[in-house]
């Protein structure tokens, strides 16, 4: 008796979905997000007395982000394969396809892009810069990242990587305010 083994599959190209065709708009908007007036990024951030804080804080949402991704990859994989496997030593399991794999992705890509922010926004935090400017950049990052998260989650391609340029424009935004204080 011989086994059959299943040809290796290959990615194959889908048709951007009404969502991602219509992505203009939303890429306008996060966009925008980013060169919104800094006030509405600052009224938010509850630490005003404090505005150097509030790049920490944001820090420590997306610290959280990157935890909370991990739970919800653990909660789809049960769903997908049952608890004893997701509980075991995961050998044999099958690969991480469909949305549990997307968000596995996705947070790997957040823990990525969560180290420099982390670097710039401490060495700006330690060189005493703060402004305006450093607090809508640091409100963009977690915003883009958010966003990011959330369309890699559902596969929407154009909008994830509109997020992701934001996010990483934001952070090198922070760094070229630390590297030159203010």
């Amino acid at each position: 008796m011989t086994s059959q083994v299943a040809p290796a599959s290959t990615p194959t190209a889908r048709p951007h979905s009404i969502l991602d065709r219509g992505a203009a708009a939303v890429l306008l908007m996060v966009l925008g997000l980013f060169v919104a007036p800094e006030e509405a990024w600052v009224a938010w951030g509850p630490a005003l007395a404090n505005p150097a804080s509030t790049e920490a804080r944001i820090l420590v949402y997306g610290a959280l982000l990157a935890l909370a991704l991990p739970a919800l990859q653990i909660a789809l994989h049960i769903r997908l394969v049952g608890g004893d496997l997701v509980r075991g030593n995961r050998d044999g399991l099958p690969a991480l396809t469909g949305m549990v794999g997307r968000v596995r992705r996705a947070h790997a890509n957040l823990v990525e892009s969560l180290v420099p922010f982390a670097a710039v926004v401490l060495v700006a935090r330690a060189e005493g810069v703060s402004n305006r400017a450093t607090v809508a950049a640091a409100g963009m990052y977690l915003a883009a990242r958010l966003v990011h998260a959330t369309t890699y989650t559902f596969g929407l391609t154009v909008i994830r990587s509109a997020a992701f340029y934001a996010g990483l424009i934001a952070t090198v935004q922070i760094a070229l305010a630390a590297l030159t204080r203010g």
